[in-house]
Parts: structure tokens; C-alpha cells; sequence
């Protein structure tokens, strides 16, 4: 009888899968909600402490670098404490975070909180997506997995219509004490309805170290190519949401015309991550994913070469965002496939953790190019060469012993 025949009788099963699945995609749009709100309350929050909204620089760094060392320590511990338990000590600690983030009192203190924020954020992920990939139905797991991720992108755009609602009355504090109350209503609902992931329960006494885990059993050359795929194809979607609004408006877009592509680019994203979870089972997750990234780099192309036409650039972006989402969340899916369950948490972080390194070089080429006075078109068919390697590394990742793809 195996740890999954086990939980409980078919019916209760039906109800554990529906209520894992559930809160582990309340984390994602919370998750979402965080990682965003940063983002639109920028200008307000350097107002209020007195330094230049250009010195946000390294707080957005920090929760990025938060996010990467979350990601792969989280995942890991996830694997040998249980999930469970991890998921809430992280949605814990990034929910206390964005309490600190509204009392922060100067620039040391915001910064440290978005750094700490971030690691909850990082340390949240790997383990609900593998809570997630565990309770869905082996037929389905690559297709829930995609279609759950759906609800980061939601979380961010939520977190940006909030703030944009509650600014003008409540300003820029409010975002962030939701995102605090939000996360803590959660925990006491997880606490007893969500369920422990039942193959941590019946091996959590195996001392699997995590080498053997990612590299054992010939995995080794599936990883490399895993991660390598992860680190290119997440900097082409990073990138894009990071610098499209300055290279827009160094193309000589308003203010509120680069803000309306990049809100459009979230819509895309939004529908993307759906619509590739309903066609995994119809395409395998490597055909889904190949031609996602395929086609996210041939849309960032379109976009360099639309500016100036504002149908044909809102076009481009929409498929940007689509096809880019589509990917990171097939990316997502695919690295569940590839692990034991004893290390799933693990190496769903680990590869995380080369897509998080991703968007933290990405951005830093870019600037080197615009340093350079690239052409703006120029700069996007760069920004989409990453996702083009990420399809070749996918390509290769299928080959290599259990891909599972």
C-alpha cells in the first residue's frame, strides 16, 4: 500500500486534495499580493522617508536576494520538517514583514524588512507548489500545479489596484497592513484544515542528503539543464516587467501610457498562466513549455519593434505576458516532475533559486545596455534571447534520464 493510498478513504481523499490545493493557491495569490505591493507604493513610501525614489534600488534587490536564499533553504527544510509546518513559518514571516515594512522608519529598516520579506516569500513558494503537486491527481499534478501559479500574477495585480484605491484616503501604509492581517487570518486556518504532505509523513525519518537528491540516482545532468532553463527563461519575463516602463519612456511614451502597457502585460500574464494549465494533458509539459518560451521571446521581439504604434505595442505586450507567465508557470510545473517525493520541496527551491538569480542579472545587463545607449529595439531582441536558450535547455532536459517529460 503506498503513502498516498493511505490518507484516507476515496471521498476524504477527494476533500484533502481539494483543501491542500485551495490554501496552497491562497499562499500563491498572498505571495503575489506581497512581491507587487512594493512596486506601486514606491513613490509615497520615499516621500514619507525622506530619500529619493532612485534609492529604492537596493530594497527591491534585497527582496529579491531574500527570495533566492528562501527559496533554497525553505525547500529543503520543507523535505525533512514537513511542509506544513515550513509553509506557515514562511507565510508567518512574510506577513509579519509587511507589517514592519508600514512602521519602517527610515531606509535601514525598510530595507531589512523587504529582505526578510523576501525570504518568506522564497521559502513560501517550493513548499506550497510541492503541497500542491502532491494532493493533485498524478494525471492532473503538471496541470494544477500551472493553472495554481495563476494566482501570483493575480495577487499582484490586486495588490496594485489596491493601493492605487486606497492611497488617495488611506495612503500607502494600509497596502501593507493588509498584507499583514491577510496572511495571519490564513495561518489560522491552515493550522488545522491543511493538510501534511502524507510522503513527507512516511519518510521523514530518511536522512536523504541533498546532493544525493538532486544529483543522485544519474539526475545529476537533468538538474544542470533544469536550472539552466530556469535562470534563462525567468530573466526574459523578469526583465521585461522590470524595465519596460523606463524604456518605454525613454521612447518617449507618458508616464501613464507605459503604466497601462505594463498593467496589460499583467492581464496577459493572468490569462497565459490559465490557459497553459488547461492545455497541459493535451501537449506534453515539454511541448507546452517550448513553445511558451518560444513564443515569449518572438512577442518581446514584437514589442521592441511596435514602439511608436500603440495598438501594435499593447498587442505584443499582452502576448508577452501571456506566452512569458505561461512559461515561469510551466517552468514551476515541470521542476515537481522531475524530483522524488522526498526531495520535491528541494528541488522545486533549487531551481527557484536559478530562476531568482536570474532576475537579479537580467535587470543588471539591461542597464549595462542602456549605459551604452543601445536602441531600444535593439535592448528587447536582447531581453528575448534568454528565452529562446531556456527552449534549447528544455529541448535538452527531455533527453536526459528522469525528465519525466
Amino acid at each position: 500500500m503506498t503513502a498516498a493510498t493511505t490518507i484516507a478513504a476515496p471521498e476524504s481523499t477527494r476533500s484533502l486534495q481539494a483543501r491542500a490545493i485551495t490554501l496552497c493557491a491562497i499562499v500563491a495569490f498572498l505571495d503575489g499580493f506581497d512581491t507587487q505591493a512594493l512596486g506601486p507604493a514606491a513613490k509615497p513610501i520615499a516621500t514619507s522617508l525622506g530619500f529619493p525614489v532612485g534609492d529604492l534600488g537596493p530594497v527591491f534587490s534585497a527582496s529579491q536576494i531574500g527570495f533566492l536564499v528562501g527559496a533554497l533553504t525553505f525547500g529543503a527544510l520543507g523535505d525533512r520538517l514537513g511542509r506544513k509546518r515550513v509553509l506557515i513559518c514562511a507565510v508567518a514571516l512574510f506577513g509579519l514583514c509587511s507589517l514592519a515594512t508600514a512602521f519602517a522608519s527610515n531606509f535601514e529598516t525598510l530595507f531589512a524588512a523587504r529582505l526578510l520579506a523576501g525570504l518568506g516569500l522564497g521559502g513560501a513558494t517550493p513548499n506550497f507548489v510541492s503541497l500542491a503537486s502532491e494532493y493533485a491527481p498524478p494525471e492532473k499534478r503538471a496541470r494544477v500545479v500551472t493553472m495554481m501559479w495563476a494566482a501570483v500574477p493575480l495577487g499582484g495585480m490586486t495588490a496594485a489596484l489596491a493601493t492605487a484605491a486606497l492611497l488617495p484616503d488611506f495612503g500607502w501604509k494600509m497596502t501593507f497592513y493588509i498584507g499583514f492581517v491577510a496572511p495571519m487570518l490564513l495561518i489560522g486556518i491552515m493550522l488545522p484544515y491543511l493538510p501534511e504532505s502524507s510522503e513527507v509523513k512516511a519518510v521523514v525519518q530518511e536522512k536523504v542528503g541533498l546532493g544525493t537528491a538532486l544529483f543522485g540516482e544519474h539526475r545529476w545532468l537533468a538538474t544542470i539543464w533544469l536550472w539552466l532553463a530556469s535562470l534563462t527563461g525567468w530573466m526574459t519575463l523578469i526583465v521585461v516587467v522590470f524595465w519596460t516602463p523606463a524604456l518605454l519612456a525613454q521612447s518617449g511614451l507618458s508616464a501613464s501610457a507605459a503604466a497601462s502597457i505594463l498593467a496589460l502585460h499583467n492581464v496577459g500574464g493572468i490569462l497565459g498562466t490559465l490557459t497553459i494549465g488547461a492545455l497541459i494533458g493535451r501537449l506534453t509539459p515539454r511541448q507546452a513549455l517550448t513553445i511558451a518560451l518560444v513564443a515569449s521571446g518572438l512577442s518581446v521581439i514584437a514589442m521592441g519593434q511596435s514602439i511608436g504604434i500603440f495598438p501594435l505595442l499593447a498587442g505584443a505586450t499582452v502576448f508577452a505576458g501571456f506566452f512569458g507567465s505561461a512559461a515561469g508557470a510551466a517552468l514551476i510545473a515541470v521542476s515537481s516532475r522531475i524530483y522524488p517525493e522526498t526531495a520535491r520541496a528541494s528541488g522545486v527551491g533549487f531551481a527557484l533559486g536559478a530562476g531568482r538569480l536570474g532576475t537579479i542579472i537580467g535587470p543588471m545587463l539591461v542597464g549595462l545596455l542602456i549605459a551604452s545607449a543601445w536602441p531600444v529595439g535593439r535592448i528587447y531582441l536582447a531581453i528575448a534571447l534568454p528565452a529562446f536558450a531556456a527552449a534549447l535547455f528544455i529541448t535538452l532536459l527531455a533527453r536526459a534520464r528522469h525528465s519525466n517529460l
